[in-house]
């Protein structure tokens, strides 16, 4: 799958094969800007809009939105992934999040 998100929190999935799209919606409960580009890591799709709305995506043709997370500071920059952590910088702060075993 390729995916482009557009202003607006419009995520769109396409085909790699026949260039078709297979979904396009908004992101619900992350509308607004983004600048930070998309990352993907163990199927899911991380997103940060300007507002600081942080969006975990199921990857895949029919993706869905899993969760959305308010950080509370704008964020312009793109999440970075290493070492098994994500990493968000916001306006103000530098998260850090580990997934749980």
């Amino acid at each position: 799958m390729l995916y482009t998100l557009k202003e607006g929190g419009i995520l769109t999935s396409y085909d790699m094969r026949t260039g078709e799209v297979s979904k396009q919606a908004r992101l619900q409960g992350a509308l607004g800007d983004y600048y930070a580009s998309p990352v993907a890591a163990d199927g899911k799709l991380y997103v940060v809009s300007e507002e600081g709305k942080a969006s975990v995506i199921q990857a895949g043709a029919q993706w869905q939105t899993l969760k959305v997370n308010d950080l509370g500071d704008g964020c312009r920059a793109t999440v970075a992934i290493g070492d098994g952590r994500l990493y968000i910088r916001t306006y103000e702060t530098l998260y850090c999040f580990v997934k749980k075993d």
